[in-house]
């Protein structure tokens, strides 16, 4: 067996209505009054009331911002880190996707270290820990709530800003069901296939994974195969919605060990360049990063179709790892047809790309910190084609 480092300091806690009881975990954190940076819609519904009512037993009013965009970037960082300065906040707690619980990362980094926040941009440009941090997820996904980093947009670069230290990892997630039972059907499948594209990536990272990541991201794939669809066609199905919200983070935990790969240094490049949304983006490109790594990877895929797909597939028996393989692959691409998703970067709403966005995009992707960990090297020239094919 090969050595291997796994790291998972964040404290996960799963069950209906978790969230009523974020004070006490404040308490023991040793905070009293937190910045709720928290998603728009689920604040104007209501959904978050009885989190609020139990935070207002800290003794002060709440000071919410809720101005976090889909795809956050730094003005957004710097105000909502303004808010906490002027009101004394000593601790964060994030309810959202993504992009809301990247901002609430970010903006610990402003409010314990200050200075200027490009300075901690970068892998490790953080050496010493945070204020308390408290995340709850509203998506099945993204894995923030247990990742060691955080992106967000420079809009006057056109570029993602990454941060990644493990001082980011959040100290408790509050794994709470009942708030993504109203995830519209689209999101859903997207947040979904970045889950799955999460735990396909980590499981064949190169040279990063150990026997701890595999049981994660086997498990999680799993647990995603068998229930995304019928949480994407039954919303209100609380065991698929769990299910589901416990695979993301699994998945979450196991890249944040491994690494990711090809698929998302393109998606980062993408989204960055057009603003398209990240899971979708990795909905479109993961069959043909797929089909880049298959000879480095057939082994590691047909592993995860013989333990996550075997169901589905009653012929397994005796056949070749190819075989098996290229039935994961087929999989990944009907779940596209199942779920009316993007097939291609043209149908995900990219205009016609030209010799300079290309050379552009694959520049980006290049240089982005997760191509490190694909299995197969790649060229300016490999990273063009996939692109030309995915379009």
């Amino acid at each position: 067996m090969n050595p291997f480092i796994f790291q998972s300091p964040t404290k996960v806690l799963f069950g209906e209505y978790t969230t009523t009881g974020c004070a006490d975990l404040l308490l023991e954190l040793g905070a009293k009054r937190p910045l709720l940076v928290a998603d728009g819609f689920l604040l104007e519904s209501g959904m978050l009331d009885p989190m609020i009512d139990n935070l207002r037993g800290l003794g002060e009013e709440p000071c919410i911002f809720a101005e976090v965009p889909s795809d956050s970037d730094v003005a957004c960082v710097d105000k909502a880190a303004q808010l906490a300065r002027e009101h004394g906040c000593d601790s964060i707690v994030a309810v959202g996707g993504g992009s809301v619980i990247d901002t609430a990362k970010v903006v610990a980094i402003c409010l314990t270290l200050g200075g200027d926040l490009l300075d901690y941009q970068g892998l490790n440009c953080i050496e010493r820990k945070l204020v308390p941090l408290v995340v709850v997820p509203t998506t099945a996904g993204t894995g923030s709530e247990v990742s060691f980093v955080a992106m967000i947009k420079d809009k006057k670069e056109g570029k993602k800003l990454l941060f990644g230290s493990p001082y980011l990892a959040p100290d408790v997630a509050m794994l709470d069901p009942t708030l993504i039972l109203s995830l519209p059907p689209r999101l859903t499948a997207a947040t979904g296939m970045d889950a799955i594209t999460h735990g396909i990536e980590a499981f064949v990272a190169s040279g990063t994974f150990s026997v701890a990541t595999d049981a994660l991201c086997l498990e999680s794939l799993r647990l995603m195969f068998r229930h995304l669809p019928e949480a994407f066609s039954r919303g209100d199905d609380m065991e698929a919605r769990s299910a589901t919200l416990v695979a993301s983070t699994m998945a979450g935990i196991a890249f944040t060990n491994s690494g990711v790969g090809i698929v998302h240094a393109l998606a980062h490049s993408v989204g960055a360049k057009f603003g398209t949304h990240h899971g979708m983006t990795n909905a479109v490109l993961l069959p043909f990063g797929m089909e880049f790594n298959m000879e480095q990877a057939e082994q590691r895929f047909a592993r995860i179709a013989d333990y996550a797909l075997a169901s589905d597939c009653l012929e397994f028996s005796g056949k070749s790892d190819s075989y098996k393989a290229a039935f994961l692959l087929d999989r990944i691409r009907n779940l596209l047809v199942e779920f009316s998703l993007p097939k291609s970067l043209k149908e995900l709403g990219l205009p016609e790309l030209d010799d300079e966005v290309l050379n552009e995009l694959s520049c980006m992707a290049a240089s982005d910190p997760a191509i490190m960990f694909n299995p197969r090297e790649t060229t300016d020239e490999d990273l063009i084609e996939i692109i030309k094919r995915a379009y």
